[in-house]
Formats: C-alpha cells, structure tokens, sequence
C-alpha cells in the first residue's frame, strides 16, 4: 500500500509502563474499555480480538450525537508485546471512493519501566480525515498515558 504522506498520520509517546503492560491493554477488550475513545465518547461496544484474521469492532457515540458511530477493522499483522496492524473502517469514512486505512501500532521497550508506542493511521481518505483522526488518536493516547501516571 503506497500512502500518500498528506494522508498519513505519526504518533509517538512515551507510556510509563512496561511494553508488556502496555501491549496488553490494547489487546485486551476488558483492559482497553477503562481507556478507549476520545475525550466525549461513551463506549458501547469493543471487540479487540488480536489476532491474524480476528476482528476490532468499536461502538460509541459522543456527547454531541445521540447516534452510534461503529469503527471496524481486521488484524492483519499480529507479533504479541510488539507490534499489531489492522485495518480501519469507521462508519464516517465509508464511500464508496474511500480507501481502507492502516493502523500499525508499534512497542518498543525502552527501560525495565517505560515503553515508546509508535502509531501510523495511513490512507486516510483526505487531510481532512487525517486532522480529525489525530485530535482523536491523540485523545486516546492522554487517556492511555493516565493508566500509568508517572511516579517521581
């Protein structure tokens, strides 16, 4: 998949937590629904089966809209503790135009106690959807960061 660069998205944090710990809580449909979803969004549903072939299915809505939003994609690649890829079709992306976006999510254990997560959203179908997609993602990612406040 070629992705143009204007479409595609780069996040990079550094979560306080072994890479197990961290790998396991998007792994995990228990684990994941304690962070999952933007600020605004209530979850409905969440199925994160890992693995090559099983499915990522997200139900939610926000507090603007009544109105559910379902987020569907396929595990493509699956190396437990360091690395998943899926696909990434939202409801609001769906056209028939629209082109199936990726999302690689990386693990690198930096320390006994601290991991770096490296996510890519590519093909996103416009900029537009790449801007809305990383209010999001970043979103997301504070409220992961917020499992494991930092100790001094």
């Amino acid at each position: 998949m070629n992705a143009s660069p204007n479409t595609t998205l780069q996040l990079t944090r550094v979560i306080n937590a072994p890479h197990g710990r961290v790998y396991a809580v998007w792994t995990d449909a228990a684990l994941a629904k304690q962070w999952w979803g933007p600020e605004g969004t209530t979850t409905h549903e969440l199925i994160t089966d890992a693995q090559v072939g099983g499915t990522f299915h997200w139900v939610f809505s926000t507090t603007d809209e009544d109105e559910e939003t379902t987020t569907e994609g396929v595990y493509r690649e699956v190396q437990p503790g360091e690395k998943l890829v899926l696909t990434w079709v939202g409801t609001q992306d769906i056209s028939p135009d629209a082109p199936e976006s990726l999302v690689t999510v990386k693990f690198h254990e930096k320390d006994d106690a601290t991991t770096e997560l490296r996510l890519t959203h590519e093909n996103l179908p416009s900029e537009q959807s790449r801007d809305n997609h990383a209010e999001g993602w970043n979103s997301n990612l504070d409220k992961l960061e917020q499992l494991f406040p930092k100790t001094k």
